[in-house]
């Protein structure tokens, strides 16, 4: 983790989407006094605005996602894998670029979050602040980070198969909106491999809706798994 703390990218990146979610605050509908809870409702409204949706493919990947590309590239990983074994190696470059595309939404999410709550808290009328809006801001934002970090392992999966940065890169993006494209155009139905329905549920996903959580378990998994096999393929021929 503390590699990609390292990361100039990772701070700049959070910066540019923390920016992004204070240009979707609604500053020109607002009526004083605010009444309660109006600072979740904007915060809310910042997350899981359309340019949020359309920014995680390019912030996710950039901070580690072709690291691999990277190390190969320079020699680097030639002489890091004399020092470390190869599974340890793996394990960490997994960890990398999973939170190289979680951490600039998180680190974002909780400065708008304080944004939201140093601006529009102290001109709220007084009153309780339901529990549950609490706990809905904060599911979104961890559906954010969830999806970032998907991404950024696929884009480590491309990175290890093609070992070049426009695939690493571009890739993912081209995959994304590809799904975005195919359900408000041809596939409507297609609700589960949409990503602004990932991040904002509109549709039944069971019981309290445990099942997009059960998602986003499976689909990391696979995908960091996915990854891994293609890092121990690529170790061996060094």
């Amino acid at each position: 983790m503390g590699e990609i703390g390292k990361e100039k990218s990772l701070w700049l990146l959070s910066a540019f989407c923390f920016a992004a979610m204070t240009a979707a605050v609604p500053f020109s509908k607002m009526e004083l006094p605010l009444r309660a809870g109006t600072f979740l409702q904007y915060y809310k409204t910042a997350l899981s605005s359309r340019g949020i949706l359309f920014l995680i493919p390019i912030i996710s990947v950039l901070p580690a996602g072709a690291s691999y590309v990277k190390e190969t590239s320079n020699g680097f990983l030639k002489l890091y894998i004399i020092r470390i074994s190869r599974m340890d190696y793996i394990k960490r470059k997994i960890l990398l670029v999973y939170a190289g595309g979680f951490l600039p939404f998180f680190v974002a999410g909780v400065l708008s979050f304080l944004f939201h709550f140093l601006l529009f808290y102290p001109l709220e009328l007084k009153g309780v602040i339901e529990k549950e809006g609490v706990l809905e801001v904060l599911f979104l934002l961890s559906r954010i980070c969830l999806v970032g970090g998907i991404m950024a392992e696929i884009s480590g999966v491309f990175a290890a198969v093609f070992r070049n940065y426009y695939m690493a890169y571009g890739l993912p993006f081209v995959c994304y909106y590809l799904l975005i494209i195919l359900k408000d155009r041809y596939l409507p139905d297609l609700y589960a491999m949409y990503p602004g329905e990932w991040i904002v549920p509109q549709q039944d996903w069971g019981t309290n809706g445990m099942g997009i959580w059960m998602f986003f378990f499976v689909f990391s998994v696979g995908v960091c798994l996915l990854h891994g096999l293609l890092l121990y393929h690529r170790l061996k021929e060094i």
